[in-house]
């Protein structure tokens, strides 16, 4: 079996054009098919940002996918059209 998500250096910003702030630097991780995982940290470490960003949940602007991958079934998330991802 392979991976049902890849993550791979998912970078995210926050602001405007004239000033950005990096919340995400590099988040990469992989999930087996069939496996359960979960995602623990400390309050405002990420958890919630890294899975909306996974999603593309996050409204642009104000935020925005510097980089990275998410594989999800064999397709990057990230290069699919909003249309395309909502349906």
């Amino acid at each position: 079996m392979g991976n049902i998500l890849e993550i791979k250096n998912l970078r995210l910003s926050f602001g405007s054009d004239e000033e950005r702030v990096e919340v995400l630097s590099g988040v990469s991780l992989a999930i087996p098919e069939g496996k359960i995982v979960g995602v623990v940290g400390e309050s405002g470490c990420g958890k919630t940002v890294t899975a909306l960003s996974i999603m593309r949940l996050i409204p642009e602007p104000p935020g925005k996918i510097d980089d990275g991958e998410v594989i999800f079934d064999d397709m990057n998330l990230l290069k699919l059209s909003e249309r395309d991802i909502r349906a």
